[in-house]
């Protein structure tokens, strides 16, 4: 059963003669609409407007620079379809200004080659990467920021690059407790994979970040904890119809809102929720904190009998 679906997966990538493919069937860059971090999957996402280390060199470039200290993250993703993920990024701030530099990676193991019924003609991969260095600045409570991003695809004995650029702009009110941002993401193209280019999934996102209600729990050993609102609206700029986790009878757009709770700087608390064409609306996770470290865990499961991802992540900071 699984190598029939692998078989059918690959019809739905590949392009070429070999497979049979046509222009309409989707695009193996999706990977690019996939949180890279453990943070970001457990905010289903919501982080064109929320800080979260290296990894927004992918969400929005322009908060790179509101960290309050230099950044080292893992991650590692085991995505549905037994897809593997694995993120690591470094974001180095200085005063008004940051640069960033990461790698994403997504593969898939174990398919096996065929052109005519009978035996396979051995096993191979299909992979994806993604290259990227990133620039930040901040004047007073707005800032700017910009990746570009190196892309390579390898499916069979297919490879392709192209490039893409991410751009973003933050700012920060009522002493930071509200900011916005506003992101255009993957905005680019690839070459020919055999005889036709993989469309890259470019979006527009507006976010908010809001800290809602600050208090403090009673009894001897009093603990501040922070309720914080995160809301993204995104509206894809390229055709989804073909992507594998949409449904388009309920349009386009998304608008993604997670909640997270943060108990005394220690541990953390995030939940989201996304509306819109997506097999993935809820996200959950929890992170832990002991100076200079901090590790995120994240769970995302899907409605339609995928199964459930699962996302672990590491912070350094420095």
């Amino acid at each position: 059963m699984r190598q029939f679906i692998l078989l059918v997966i690959i019809t739905l990538l590949v392009s070429g003669d070999l497979f049979g493919q046509n222009r309409d069937t989707g695009s193996g860059m999706d990977f690019l609409n996939i949180g890279p971090s453990a943070r970001l999957l457990s905010l289903s996402e919501a982080t064109a407007a929320t800080p979260t280390g290296s990894s927004a060199i992918y969400s929005n470039p322009a908060l790179l620079v509101l960290d309050t200290s230099s950044s080292i993250d893992f991650n590692y993703t085991l995505w549905v379809a037994d897809v593997d993920n694995q993120f690591a990024s470094v974001n180095l701030l200085n005063d008004s200004y940051a640069i960033g530099f990461g790698v994403y990676n997504s593969r898939s193991d174990g398919f096996q080659a065929r052109d005519q019924p009978g035996p396979s003609q051995g096993d191979f991969s299909i992979s994806y990467l993604s290259l990227t260095a990133s620039a930040a600045y901040k004047l007073g409570p707005f800032s700017a920021g910009i990746t570009a991003h190196y892309l390579r695809e390898e499916v069979f004995q297919f490879r392709a690059n192209g490039y893409a650029f991410t751009t973003g702009l933050t700012g920060s009110f009522l002493d930071e407790r509200v900011r916005i941002g506003t992101v255009f993401q993957n905005i680019g193209e690839m070459e020919e994979l055999d005889n036709v280019s993989t469309e890259l999934p470019a979006t527009f996102k507006a976010g908010l970040m809001a800290h809602m209600v600050e208090f403090t729990t009673p009894g001897q050993n009093d603990l501040p904890i922070l309720l914080s609102l995160h809301a993204d609206y995104i509206v894809p700029l390229t055709d989804t119809s073909s992507t594998d986790f949409v449904d388009q009878d309920e349009g386009r757009n998304f608008l993604a809102v997670a909640v997270s709770a943060d108990i005394a700087d220690l541990f953390f608390l995030q939940t989201g929720y996304k509306w819109g064409p997506t097999e993935r609306p809820f996200s959950f996770g929890l992170g832990m904190a002991i100076d200079p470290i901090r590790v995120n865990y994240a769970l995302v499961p899907f409605r339609t009998g995928f199964g459930t991802s699962h996302s672990i992540g590491l912070q350094f900071y420095f």
